[in-house]
């Protein structure tokens, strides 16, 4: 949308103009009130000029909610792309009125982005754009110039009156203005001589005020395209296009023309796995078994082994409010070695069946090499398969209570602004793990489970609340795993049916073919 500060200095560039053509020259000159239109119009002209001045815009900030925006489903590499996208916004400044009012510079831009994006994606390929599909290409272009001409028609004034001349006069319009803003002065002039000091107050400022509006309404159309076109070629090179348009509005939702990222489609057919899984990763002894008792409210027994796996056990439990089903998955400890081959194949089948991970440390064990190296084994795992989203992982520090002073137990504690010894051990010990683990963690959350209920801490009043922050990423994960799942499984299916109707259409061309044939030589 164009900046309210735009919009307030065109009415008032445009309100002389638009008062001097409803009240009419002539009825004007008839009573005599010609001179304080002129006044106006130069009164209006050096507002607009100071208030340019004195209300200042950052390109940046102001163009910011053009950007593209990145959906809770993008994997790393996407958000890679996103980058290449934005690179091509932030070269707004660049171009000239000339080539943001020409339909064939947007296609030079398109064909350009299409390429680099491809290169990221396919970067072995000889020609990237060659391991595109015909359906992703058609998908991409009708999504993006539905929400181009959506936005077009509902955000754009005067839009269904807009033809493509009309655009490309935007480039010269300052020009005109000055000209007719010329042509009404030398008039103004030869009435009266003394109008010359406003004529010249009007021309210094008229001109660049003007020329800023311009500059303005040509950015925000070519961000909004670049950021639309960009979107959807994301979207292609992923593969998530390849089921066709329909059948991504049907996973992931409208996009529509907010600036919000893309909402998950929470009633799509693709949300079919379980409704929160969450794995638990960690050592031997880290405490991860009294965590999935105080997850539950009890003590618990495993409901089965997960499939394909001989040490992940699988934990049910139902919550009342909102109504879910939650299933925990403690999968095998390592030790402070790190984890065998045998055991990150274990934890990472866990995952990726997994909406998020909890990482449980022993608070009072500075031993964590182990983890991390864990953790790395597990992204490069991921790094080798990219069109799938890592699930969020939140550290979780057991055994606090332990934490210097061992002697002080008193929970609450407020560790996150410390005002005690035990709270200060606290903040220190998330804060180290933070360090060590950097952007591999969303967060690192303190808690004791001790068996002992009044000892309990942290699980209720900490974790919780975290794992609710990390949902919307969960979901993301859960339904990209079952999107590119239920595309896999349809292939077949969907060829075959193609290939029923292709024949079916063959065989009834066949026979209109004879029967005009048998009309004609019975003719």
């Amino acid at each position: 949308m164009i900046s309210a500060r735009s919009i307030i200095l065109s009415v008032l560039i445009s309100l002389p103009i638009v008062i001097f053509a409803a009240v009419g020259g002539y009825a004007i000159w008839q009573n005599g009130n010609l001179n304080w239109i002129w006044w106006l119009m130069t009164g209006c002209a050096v507002a607009a000029w100071g208030l340019s001045k004195l209300w200042k815009t950052s390109p940046t900030s102001a163009r910011k909610q053009h950007h593209i925006t990145e959906p809770t489903h993008w994997t790393p590499r996407d958000r890679d792309a996103a980058e290449i996208v934005r690179n091509y916004q932030l070269a707004v400044e660049s171009h000239t009125a000339e080539q943001l009012t020409d339909p064939h510079f947007y296609l030079q831009q398109v064909q350009s982005l299409a390429m680099e994006l491809a290169r990221l994606y396919h970067p072995k390929a000889a020609d990237p754009l060659d391991q595109l599909t015909v359906p992703e290409v058609l998908a991409a272009i009708r999504l993006a110039g539905d929400d181009m001409e959506r936005w077009m028609l509902e955000s754009v004034p005067g839009s269904r009156m807009l033809t493509i001349r009309h655009w490309q006069l935007l480039q010269s319009a300052p020009e005109w203005a000055n000209k007719l803003s010329e042509a009404t002065w030398v008039a103004s002039v030869l009435l009266n001589p003394a109008n010359i000091v406003r004529y010249l107050a009007s021309k210094w400022t008229w001109g660049p005020v003007s020329v800023q509006i311009q500059s303005e309404v040509l950015a925000v159309v070519y961000l909004r395209f670049i950021r639309q076109v960009g979107y959807y070629l994301i979207e292609m090179n992923s593969g998530r296009l390849r089921g066709g348009a329909d059948a991504y509005r049907a996973a992931f939702g409208q996009r529509g023309q907010t600036d919000r990222p893309l909402e998950v489609n929470r009633d799509s057919k693709f949300t079919n796995s379980p409704p929160i899984t969450i794995a638990l990763v960690g050592q031997v002894s880290s405490g991860k078994s009294s965590l999935i008792n105080r997850l539950t409210g009890q003590v618990q027994a495993a409901v089965d082994i997960l499939p394909e796996t001989k040490q992940v056990l699988r934990y049910q439990y139902s919550v009342s409010q909102p109504p879910v089903t939650v299933t925990l998955l403690d999968t095998p400890g390592y030790g402070e070695s790190g984890a065998s081959n045998e055991q990150i194949r274990h934890i990472q089948h866990a995952l990726e069946v997994s909406d998020a991970a909890l990482l449980v440390m022993d608070a009072h064990s500075p031993a964590r090499e182990a983890d991390r190296v864990t953790l790395e084994q597990l992204r490069e795992v991921y790094a080798s398969q990219l069109h799938l989203k890592p699930p969020p992982v939140v550290g979780v520090l057991t055994h606090v209570d332990l934490l210097s002073p061992p002697l002080e137990w008193s929970p609450p504690y407020d560790w996150k602004t410390p005002a005690s010894t035990k709270a200060k051990s606290l903040h220190d010990a998330v804060d180290y793990t933070m360090e060590v683990f950097k952007a591999s963690l969303k967060q690192v959350v303190p808690v004791c489970t001790d068996a002992r209920e009044e000892r309990q801490w942290g699980v209720t009043e900490e974790l919780l609340p975290v794992l609710a922050g990390v949902l919307e990423d969960a979901a993301a994960v859960s339904l990209l795993r079952a999107y590119e799942l239920q595309l896999d499984r349809d292939r077949w299916r969907i060829l075959l049916k193609q290939v029923a109707s292709g024949s079916q259409q063959l065989v009834r061309v066949w026979i209109d073919e004879r029967l005009a044939q048998v009309v004609t030589s019975s003719e």
